[in-house]
């Protein structure tokens, strides 16, 4: 199977994340919408520099114009969808270009269900799970055999879902699936194993004000949501050094069961047998049921408020944002396109007025998250401190600005373009196809969603972009978020309005302890 990737991925699983709940989510490592947008602008430039030259070289003082090409229509290859009766849920597609199996997996599970006296059980759960071995395989040969064949078995825990992934050359799967199923069925979470994966989260909250982008996107939530949400939550080192052994076998007898699982495989491999085998390994694991604590709303936003986090960086981070949507709301086609033309995009309007004109930001762009609660929208730039305050306030009149959605209808066109050219590139292999199509039903979309979303994209129109604006922006409460080195800004953080501290909390001596 050969698909063509005509562009960069979707747009919307790139934006800036906040307990993302999409899928591909991005929950991980984030590409986020200034990072993105940073690197367009670097692409166009050097593009457009090169054509030009060339054109000179030429002679073309008029470069004949490009040829009309017909809409976009994406229809991807489906896996094949098989339920088995203890209600595993097994998706196939075939693909014999190279030798090669994956396997990605789904577990109805995650962060959000952490219980709250172990905050961070979850982020420990996924390492202790793939290197601890199991009853009849000790972690030295799994990690043997899968040196020796080239081969991957990984486990990990997000905020909304728990899940796996395997892969192997074709010859080696048997070999590589029965140790993967053997730990999906009877992990072992070998104490030294579990303890050093529990030494690796301590180190991390040793070290969590480091990086002054997660800083702010930490706190950002924080103010958000509240510090004891799941979306915003982060656990203490003495309730990472209270986990036990113990508690992460309870956590897998509770949330690995088969009616709760979905398995994606593709590669070169013929379906029937593929089916057989899972059926084999898996078809005699019992069913059982489990509860879910219920996920609280965030609270609503009330008037205007300015956060900041005195830090002596280079460069301060500004976050300007508020509430959002919560995934499947109906109006997410239109938000889409709308957030493409605020700073989604390379074109939009908070990166050409913010960085390109006025040069005020290093990066800037705009976001937003659709976890199973309302989500984030949020505008975010990194800049120097000297510039900190115009930053903000030209984000702050752009917001305004833009909430009457006043765009060209070419500015709309080659948007909505831009996203129905990107969307394809989700699908450049079988893997992404089949891990894909396992995620939308794992999060409740339709089954048509993938053959029907370039046409939902392309019926966006100017009235939908107006009435999205003014429904889900909101600049006179937005929530600000400064952090920086308040000596080096250019006027008082009070312009902005009145400024409330957030003192970071400091765990590096505990978490060393």
């Amino acid at each position: 199977m050969k698909i063509l990737a005509l562009t960069r991925p979707m747009g919307t699983l790139s934006r800036v994340t906040a307990g993302e709940g999409r899928p591909f989510v991005l929950p991980s490592p984030t590409v986020t919408r200034e990072k993105v947008a940073e690197g367009r602008m670097r692409v166009r430039f050097v593009v457009l520099f090169l054509i030009g030259l060339f054109s000179i070289q030429m002679g073309f003082a008029n470069p004949p114009s490009l040829p009309e090409f017909p809409p976009l229509h994406f229809h991807p290859p489906k896996p094949v969808r098989y339920v088995l009766d203890n209600g595993l849920i097994v998706y196939l597609l075939e693909d014999h270009e190279l030798p090669l199996i994956r396997l990605d997996m789904y577990v109805k599970a995650g962060t959000q269900y952490d219980p709250i006296d172990k905050i961070g059980l979850g982020g420990i759960f996924g390492e202790a799970m793939t290197n601890g071995g199991t009853v009849a395989h000790p972690p030295e040969e799994i990690e043997k055999t899968l040196d020796r064949k080239a081969a991957s078995i990984n486990f990990s825990v997000e905020l909304e879902n728990g899940g796996g992934s395997m892969s192997s050359r074709k010859e080696d799967f048997d070999a590589i699936f029965g140790l993967f199923t053997d730990l999906i069925l009877h992990p072992q979470f070998q104490k030294d194993k579990f303890e050093l994966a529990k030494a690796k989260a301590l180190e991390s909250l040793r070290r969590m004000n480091d990086d002054p982008d997660e800083v702010a996107r930490r706190e950002f939530r924080k103010i958000m949501y509240g510090n004891h949400h799941p979306y915003a939550r982060i656990p203490s080192p003495e309730m990472i050094k209270n986990i036990k052994r113990e508690d992460l076998l309870e956590a897998h007898k509770r949330f690995f069961r088969p009616n709760g699982c979905w398995i994606a495989i593709s590669g070169d491999f013929q379906s029937a047998e593929m089916l057989a085998k899972v059926k084999t390994a898996l078809g005699s694991w019992p069913k059982t049921d489990t509860t879910w604590a219920e996920i609280p709303e965030p609270p609503a936003t009330i008037g205007q408020r300015v956060f900041y986090i005195q830090k002596p960086i280079n460069q301060s981070q500004i976050r300007i944002g508020d509430l959002g949507m919560a995934r499947h709301n109906p109006d997410h086609f239109a938000w889409e396109v709308f957030n493409e033309l605020w700073g989604g995009g390379g074109t939009s309007r908070l990166f050409r007025t913010v960085r390109t004109e006025m040069g005020l930001a290093y990066s800037v762009g705009s976001g937003f998250s659709e976890p199973q609660e309302r989500g984030l929208i949020l505008a975010v730039s990194q800049t120097r401190g000297s510039q900190t305050i115009r930053a903000a306030q030209a984000i702050l009149k752009i917001n305004q600005e833009v909430r009457e959605a006043p765009f060209t209808s070419a500015e709309i066109s080659d948007a909505k373009e831009s996203i129905r050219n990107r969307f394809v590139e989700n699908f450049i292999s079988s893997e992404q196809i089949a891990a894909y199509m396992m995620n939308l039903e794992y999060f409740g979309f339709p089954e048509d969603y993938l053959d029907t979303y370039t046409q939902k994209i392309g019926a966006v129109e100017a009235a939908d972009l107006q009435r999205v604006g003014r429904a889900y922006l909101h600049p006179e409460r937005s929530t600000i978020l400064v952090m920086g080195d308040l000596s080096t800004f250019e006027k008082p953080l009070a312009t902005l309005g009145h400024p409330q501290e957030i003192k970071l909390i400091d765990y590096s001596v505990e978490a060393q302890q």
